[in-house]
């Protein structure tokens, strides 16, 4: 029999298992949650669809899901059922769902950026950085390794396009020895260059009836101008070509290599060459023509090879005789009057006149003129009448005609001497009016320019043209015209008083001269009244006026520096020096009884 502590302890074990297995039976069981590797969405196929602490519906009740929401699935889990749940966030806890009521969103497979396939340009292009510096990368994308940079507004060349992996167009190029890739948005592309139009042969003489004619770069308005030809000139016409327009377009020589272009309607073609004497002949010619026209002009077989020279370097030149009627060694007896050309003291002594009144044998001493200057002997007298010794591309524009002739004096010719050497009428205004002074008076305004920069210097500074001398403040006298030293006058207040009036009001040449525009305005009509309609419309002949026959030599000569047309001339070659092959007209004396070669420099 047992105790009755025994029997106590059996009965509490006995009551503690019925009670754990009751616990047990009554808790309804779940099976085990399965994770995801990865959450998925979903979305609520029936709402409102209840939110449970648990796998079943016995669950504590956490909310509800609207119908079409999406949610984020953890994982499944299945009730003893066997009914399957899925595990959710909801509001920053877990719950969970009836697997039935969500639809399982497919998920889209993300693609991996790839490049896109290279585009190459043929030909290349050219483009222009718009902002920098500007990254260079190894490919297109800015995750490549970087290789250099440009700066903006550098030009580069443009081989290809790519699209990187961001979708983004990159331009191939050209960087240095290697190839890289720059952001497509930071390059401005050059527009192509239009295919050329296909041009007709001409070949033939044409004239100018109508001008001053532009002269363009390309066969249209378009294109740069490059000059302008006179009416009455004579081109050869090599081509024609249309226009984007439709317009014809004659194409020729216009300066050395580069070609010029006007339109068709201003230009008359002539089948045969023009009559001797003709101002339509003499630019443009063949070797052939070239040797005809300085047969028909009058120029002795001593300046042929020097001319002929000048031709083949400038085709466009024209070389025109002036036939004196003066006897050579008649002519230079008469120069030789002392006082009449002079040299500079510093000059070699065989340059200088031993002849009485110019130099002292007593003393060794050479004789004063103007001041300091010292009378020139035969020898270099000779030389510089010479034209012979002056065929070459420096020399020649003593020559040149100072009449006006809008084909080949421009703005952009005066532009072209005044841009060096600080030249004080480096401005637009003194251009302008320089040009405009030319136009009024019929005078080059290209001479216009060389004369008040001989007479000036290239910086300026006189009191003549500062408009502040005393006694004559706002007068000015760029051409020095009357400006000598007397008894009672300086070389300055001598100028500026001619300029003012002369003492007596005078207004000729539209005096007084109270403003720069009218002293460079009064000195050109001076010129051209007092020089040009006196056949004196080259350097040469406004030096030697040889044109007026044997009595009228060494008088009305403009200067008495021996050597003046031609450093005069040195400076008006300025203005062809970016392009010299304007069809420039020059006029070459030709005496009779010439020594058979040019008179030698002492």
């Amino acid at each position: 029999m047992m105790s009755t502590r025994t029997s106590s302890k059996c009965v509490a074990a006995v009551t503690a298992l019925f009670l754990f297995l009751a616990i047990f039976t009554v808790m309804p069981a779940t099976g085990g949650a399965d994770a995801y590797a990865a959450t998925k969405k979903g979305a609520v196929k029936n709402g409102p669809l209840t939110v449970r602490s648990n796998a079943g519906t016995k669950y504590k009740k956490l909310g509800t899901l609207a119908k079409g929401k999406t949610i984020t699935i953890k994982g499944t889990k299945k009730n003893k059922n066997g009914t399957k749940w899925y595990k959710i966030k909801f509001k920053s806890k877990n719950g969970y769902v009836l697997a039935k009521h969500v639809k399982l969103k497919t998920a889209t497979k993300k693609k991996s950026a790839t490049l896109g396939k290279i585009k190459a340009y043929s030909p290349t292009k050219k483009g222009t950085i718009k902002e920098g510096p500007l990254n260079v990368r190894g490919n297109a994308g800015s995750g490549y390794k970087k290789i250099g940079t440009l700066k903006k507004k550098a030009t580069v060349t443009v081989t290809g396009e790519r699209t990187g992996k961001d979708k983004a167009k990159w331009y191939r190029i050209k960087h240095g020895s290697k190839t890289g890739y720059v952001l497509a948005k930071y390059v401005k592309l050059k527009a192509a260059a239009a295919s050329a139009p296909k041009e007709t042969a001409v070949n033939k003489k044409g004239t100018v009836n109508d001008g001053p004619l532009n002269v363009r770069k390309g066969a249209g308005t378009n294109y740069a101008k490059l000059g302008s030809l006179a009416r009455g000139k004579t081109i050869t016409v090599l081509t024609k070509v249309k226009s984007a327009s439709g317009q014809t377009w004659y194409k020729f020589n216009y300066s050395g290599s580069q070609k010029g272009y006007v339109l068709s309607s201003y230009i008359t073609l002539v089948k045969d060459t023009p009559p001797a004497g003709s101002n339509l002949e003499g630019s443009n010619l063949s070797d052939a023509e070239f040797e005809t026209w300085m047969t028909q002009q009058g120029f002795p077989d001593s300046y042929k090879n020097g001319l002929r020279a000048l031709h083949q370097a400038h085709p466009q030149w024209i070389f025109k005789a002036q036939n004196t009627g003066i006897d050579w060694s008649s002519a230079l007896a008469k120069e030789m009057k002392i006082g009449i050309n002079l040299v500079e003291p510093s000059s070699p002594d065989s340059w200088k006149s031993k002849a009485k009144g110019a130099y002292n044998s007593s003393t060794g001493k050479y004789t004063a003129f103007d001041g300091r200057w010292n009378a020139a002997s035969e020898a270099i007298v000779a030389y510089y009448m010479d034209p012979r010794n002056f065929f070459n591309t420096t020399s020649i524009y003593q020559f040149m005609d100072h009449n006006f002739d809008a084909a080949s004096q421009t703005k952009e010719t005066i532009k072209s001497m005044v841009s060096r050497s600080s030249c004080f009428m480096n401005t637009t205004s003194y251009i302008d009016n320089l040009y405009k002074a030319g136009v009024n008076s019929k005078v080059n305004p290209n001479v216009i320019t060389a004369m008040v920069i001989q007479e000036q210097g290239w910086k300026g500074g006189s009191g003549l043209i500062s408009g502040k001398y005393s006694g004559y403040k706002g007068i000015y006298n760029h051409f020095n015209i009357g400006a000598y030293t007397t008894s009672t006058m300086s070389a300055t207040e001598r100028g500026l008083w001619w300029a003012k009036g002369a003492g007596t009001g005078a207004t000729s040449y539209g005096r007084p001269w109270n403003s720069i525009e009218k002293s460079l305005a009064g000195g050109a009509s001076y010129y051209s009244s007092n020089y040009l309609t006196n056949k004196q419309y080259t350097y040469y002949t406004k030096k030697f006026n040889v044109m007026n026959g044997l009595n009228n030599v060494a008088t009305h000569q403009y200067m008495t520096n021996t050597a003046g047309g031609e450093s005069e001339g040195k400076i008006l070659r300025y203005a062809y020096e970016s392009s010299a092959d304007y069809p420039i007209t020059f006029h070459i004396p030709v005496y009779s009884g010439m020594p058979a070669s040019p008179c030698a420099k002492p």
